[in-house]
């Protein structure tokens, strides 16, 4: 439990932050577990949802939201519009990014650079090894459930905590003591920089939603697309 304690829950306002979020490899097409606790309760509300997508992704992520635009940008002029349809969005506003698309880094500094317009960015990407590599160091790195990493992610969590965390920090944490601890609670990992310039380890609770109040149609659709 020793490692555990020392982990503080995460209570950072993510409004105006660029976040990588981790899916399930081979899991369901939708907002992952504590995604909507943590994005969608500050106040005020987004007023625009905005996905990101490629001609590679699951046409089922444009499900996932009733989402205000989807751009599939490909080409560096796609991206310069992309860019001012994000900054000129009546704030506040989230754009959520597909595991497929590759983002230049010049889009995120921009969005950076905005200051109190700056849009609320979230990469899904997939845990898997070998990690995929990201063009800047995001403010913060939500993991999926406790189950998902003690089961089949230990390797590719492992490396990312390598690659982001201080290497006397990663050298006192034991991966495997804090997945079986927290996920008794129905809590997971999350880096944040956003207290502190130094990536540091808190948790969060990662529960699964029931999909209560979707409609029987739009499950339909979403499977048919997923087996597309």
């Amino acid at each position: 439990m020793g490692n555990v304690v020392q982990l503080e829950a995460f209570e950072a306002q993510i409004r105006g932050k660029q976040l990588r979020w981790f899916l399930v490899p081979e899991g369901p097409i939708s907002y992952p577990p504590g995604f909507q606790e943590q994005c969608f309760i500050e106040s005020p509300p987004f007023q625009r949802k905005i996905l990101l997508t490629s001609h590679t992704s699951s046409e089922a992520w444009c499900l996932v939201d009733k989402w205000d635009a989807i751009v599939k940008p490909s080409t560096g002029t796609d991206w310069s519009i992309c860019l001012s349809l994000v900054l000129n969005q009546p704030y506040p506003c989230i754009v959520c990014i597909t595991p497929e698309v590759k983002v230049p880094a010049a889009f995120f500094q921009k969005c950076k650079q905005a200051n109190k317009k700056a849009p609320t960015i979230v990469c899904f990407q997939v845990l898997k090894a070998p990690v995929p590599h990201t063009p800047i160091s995001f403010d913060a790195t939500f993991f999926p459930p406790s189950t998902v990493l003690e089961e089949s992610c230990q390797e590719a969590t492992s490396t990312i905590l390598q690659q982001t965390l201080h290497s006397d920090i990663f050298r006192q944490f034991n991966l495997k003591d804090a997945v079986r601890d927290l996920k008794g609670a129905g809590a997971t990992l999350i880096i944040s920089s956003i207290e502190d310039s130094i990536p540091t380890l808190y948790w969060y609770y990662a529960v699964p939603q029931k999909s209560e109040g979707k409609s029987l149609l739009a499950s339909i659709v979403q499977t048919l697309l997923l087996r597309a």
